[in-house]
């Protein structure tokens, strides 16, 4: 049997490999792996040496007119890199084009997501044979797009867990940049080009950085920008700042800051679980998992970057006591999870039952 994964994403990188890995341990499965030109991921396969995965096409940037050409230029190139040799199955995280493929050709599509409010779902959710998803996301969520409510099955984890599972850190990646253990705060920009935040202002987050930047003495601040767009406008920092131009692909740069500040969605998941005090930033509606951590007291979320700098200073101000507590509920909340890509994989290896 055959199964297609498309990489869209770092943490689809993460959560696919994981899968991927349990997979290969079956004799009888073979794993195509597909991804596509993106400041965010190339940077990733080149530096963990992952050859063999295909790069297709490319990323659309933020325009809407944009992602649709690339759309439809990179379904045509990943079309011809498959006709010859169809996989049994399809696994994406809301890939259009592989969506379009599976349902053209008949094969099935599974749809791996814990973000429901994201707009790629009104397409891909009604054409994918089933739905995998974290436990605390209703199905209702899902039922809504056009699939059978029995389509929809849970894990009981939060999807970082399956790259996390095993993790030791190491801090080669903090010689590198010259940074002390617990002695950083880590920043994350928001994923401003992603079509579920067009028209949402994200301005607030750059002030916030430009405030941390000029107001923080006894401890660095290191920002992960996402984008060219991004390094431009925060470019003014660097005698205060350590702006990272390229994603980094070792999580033990997460593991050793003294605190995380997330604007987007994997990382703030990655931090809490980690154990790592963490608030969110994220402009717009709170992805479900977000509020999760929220109602469960692991997460905070500030609205405004005024709100925000008040609670990055409380936290700063008894880091070694957050940092305690943070690491016991982080503790007490992955105990009660399984790997969730030991969950897929097992089912994966028997989805010749859809056919």
């Amino acid at each position: 049997m055959k199964i297609w994964f498309d990489i869209l994403t770092p943490k689809q990188f993460w959560f696919f490999t994981s899968i991927e890995k349990k997979l290969r341990e079956y004799n009888d499965v073979d794993v195509l792996l597909t991804s596509r030109r993106y400041e965010q991921l190339v940077p990733i396969l080149e530096e963990v040496g992952r050859k063999d995965i295909i790069v297709v096409g490319e990323f659309g940037g933020g325009s809407l007119l944009g992602k649709l050409k690339a759309s439809a230029s990179r379904t045509v190139e990943l079309i011809e890199i498959i006709e010859n040799d169809t996989p049994d199955v399809c696994v994406s995280s809301g890939s259009l084009d592989m969506t379009r493929i599976s349902f053209g050709l008949g094969i099935p599509h599974i749809l791996l997501s814990d973000t429901p409010e994201s707009p790629v779902n009104r397409y891909c959710v009604p054409l994918s044979n089933y739905v995998f998803t974290p436990w605390i996301i209703p199905k209702d969520e899902w039922v809504k797009y056009g699939i059978d409510g029995r389509k929809v099955l849970k894990y009981r984890a939060l999807d970082p867990v399956a790259w996390l599972d095993g993790f030791r850190p190491s801090k080669r990646i903090l010689n590198e940049l010259s940074l002390e253990e617990f002695n950083y705060i880590l920043l994350r920009m928001p994923e401003t080009q992603a079509s579920y935040f067009i028209g949402v202002d994200a301005e607030y987050v750059t002030r916030l950085v430009k405030e941390l930047a000029y107001n923080l003495r006894d401890i660095k601040l290191v920002v992960l920008v996402r984008y060219g767009e991004q390094l431009v406008k925060l470019k003014s920092l660097s005698n205060n700042a350590i702006i990272l131009e390229r994603p980094v692909s070792d999580h033990s740069i997460l593991y050793y800051t003294s605190l995380f500040i997330g604007g987007g969605g994997t990382m703030t998941q990655e931090a809490v679980l980690m154990g790592v005090p963490t608030i969110s930033i994220y402009p717009g509606r709170l992805p479900a998992v977000h509020r999760y951590l929220i109602s469960v007291g692991a997460l905070k979320h500030s609205k405004s970057w005024q709100d925000a700098l008040k609670e990055i200073l409380s936290i700063l101000k008894r880091a070694d006591e957050a940092r305690d507590v943070q690491t016991k509920l982080a503790n007490k909340l992955r105990r009660k999870m399984v790997n969730p890509a030991k969950v897929v994989a097992e089912w994966l290896r028997n989805v010749v039952v859809l056919r």
